[in-house]
């Protein structure tokens, strides 16, 4: 299992939590999705974290980013990419923490 970690910087939360809530088909529906999360800083208006659940880096960087869904969820996100940082992590020790 590989964990997609996705920070955002934003300057309108409404638009970007309405962008997120509409893109969960989109994400979903992707071969080798298991399930994301977005999380709001409380300590930093406009900071957001994506963490979404994949199979693998490829079912990533290859099944959603090289299909036509990612080119409908970078669409509706574009006035919230700029300075997004996105990494990949695997687990290394996990206690109560269901990832």
């Amino acid at each position: 299992m590989i964990l997609e970690v996705a920070d955002f910087r934003v300057a309108d939360a409404q638009d970007f939590e309405a962008a997120m809530t509409e893109l969960v088909p989109v994400i979903s529906s992707s071969p080798g999705y298991l399930g994301h999360t977005v999380q709001r800083c409380v300590e930093t208006p406009g900071r957001y974290v994506l963490l979404v659940r994949w199979e693998s880096i490829d079912a990533h960087n290859v099944g959603f980013r090289q299909s036509p869904a990612f080119e409908t969820w970078r669409t509706r996100i574009a006035d919230h990419r700029e300075g997004i940082v996105v990494e990949h992590f695997e687990t290394v020790l996990s206690n109560g923490w269901d990832v």
